[in-house]
């Protein structure tokens, strides 16, 4: 500012000047009103410079005030940041009375703000699955898999299953399919050969007395007791009626496999057999050589289609985050007490850290303090208040001008001054 300066040479100009009239009346006003500006200037000038620095390096003292007491003013500044204009009390007091949740529902309201936000999820994303370590997903997963799902799970699910299953009358499907097949498979040589086998087998058994193996040799000589014969008319019986029941929705037996297939569901949980071959075959399988490599391919590979997908301009993900986002704010919107719920939790964590870190407001005030040398410091101040500063040297010219000038008309006034 050059107005201080200015000032102050006017002033000793207007002093100089009128120095060798000052025992003319006019002139002597003029001269006294700038000696007294003189002097008050270079008096406010020197308190001034005294408040920074050594006028002209000379180590006055009492002067380089704001050095020579740093670390008091710098305690000073820190004591009326943290525990006056930010107390704690004050922060919490004026946090009770904001809203915090209305405004940010407000800013996701608009498509751009929503949009910033849906970017930083998917670079978050991203960040994420890029940092995963497969191996160790597929570890956790395969140890929650068994600690979660026991035997008697299985068997619920496996319960559950079939009653759907009957319910639907997908069982009946199964009888129709395994009718069908059952009877295709009497056909086979090696059925009738076996029913023969166990035709003679039954046969002998039953002729043990001397009198029935007579009666048996009798009627296999007269071909009266053709074995063959009798087991393709037992294969051609079975045959008809396994086509009767897969064709006939009627058939007297569907009504019992329906009830032995309901009372077989039922018991299922009860049943050690069924309970002990379903615990092998998940232990087999939880067990299995090869799992843990399996599942951490399988995470692998999701990981590496779920990153191409989200790198896509029309990402599936990125538009159901989208969707599923809209609608979640539409829902907590709609939900005063879930704002407020969210609102008290906000306020209560934020004066929870205000309690636990508001001593790092003085730190960080300090901090920056300290940062600064002796000159930034100065200059920092002065860029500040400098101006205010200079206009107090003009004050001073102009009031010690005034007083002088004020002197002087006294002493031309007063008798005998």
């Amino acid at each position: 500012m050059r107005l201080a300066p200015l000032s102050l040479l006017l002033a000793t100009a207007l002093f100089g000047a009128t120095l060798p009239f000052r025992h003319v009346a006019p002139f002597g006003l003029l001269n006294a009103f700038g000696e007294a500006a003189m002097i008050g200037g270079l008096a406010d000038w020197f308190a001034v410079v005294a408040l920074f620095r050594h006028p002209f390096g000379i180590p006055i003292p009492h002067t380089g005030i704001l050095l020579h007491y740093r670390d008091r003013i710098t305690k000073g500044i820190v004591d009326a940041v943290q525990n006056t204009w930010l107390a704690k009390e004050t922060i919490v007091e004026r946090l009770s009375g904001m809203r915090l949740i209305e405004p940010l529902l407000t800013s996701l309201d608009d498509d751009t703000n929503r949009r910033a936000v849906l970017r930083l999820g998917n670079t978050v994303a991203r960040e994420a699955l890029r940092g995963a370590d497969t191996g160790a997903v597929a570890s956790a997963a395969l140890e929650q898999l068994r600690a979660g799902i026991g035997t008697a799970d299985l068997l619920r699910w496996m319960q559950r299953s079939a009653r759907r299953a009957v319910e639907a009358g997908r069982h009946t499907a199964a009888l129709e399919i395994f009718a069908g097949r059952a009877a295709e498979w009497l056909q086979a040589e090696r059925v009738r050969v076996l029913i023969t086998a166990n035709l003679k087998k039954i046969a002998e058994d039953y002729s043990r007395s001397t009198l029935r193996q007579v009666g048996r040799w009798m009627a296999e000589k007269s071909n009266m007791l053709n074995y063959e014969d009798l087991a393709a008319s037992i294969i051609a019986t079975l045959q008809a009626d396994l086509r009767d029941l897969a064709a006939d929705p009627a058939h007297p037996l569907r009504a019992e496999f329906d009830t032995w297939a309901t009372g077989f569901i039922d018991g299922l949980p009860a049943n050690e057999s069924v309970t002990a071959m379903v615990d092998a075959w998940r232990t087999d399988l939880l067990e299995a050589e090869g799992l843990k490599a399996a599942g951490e391919k399988l995470i692998a590979d999701l990981r590496d289609r779920m990153l191409d997908d989200l790198s896509r301009d029309d990402s599936a993900i990125m538009r159901y985050a989208e969707g599923a986002l809209a609608q979640g704010l539409a829902r907590f919107r709609a939900n005063q007490q879930a704002i407020e719920t969210v609102e008290s939790w906000a306020k209560e964590r934020i004066a929870h850290l205000v309690e636990e870190h508001h001593d790092q407001i003085g730190a960080i005030v300090s901090h920056n303090l300290d940062k600064l040398d002796d000159e930034q410091l100065v200059a920092q101040i002065e860029s500040k208040v400098g101006g205010d500063l200079q206009y107090i040297r003009v004050n001073g010219a102009v009031v010690g001008g005034l007083v002088g000038a004020a002197l002087y008309l006294l002493k031309v006034l007063v008798p005998g001054g």
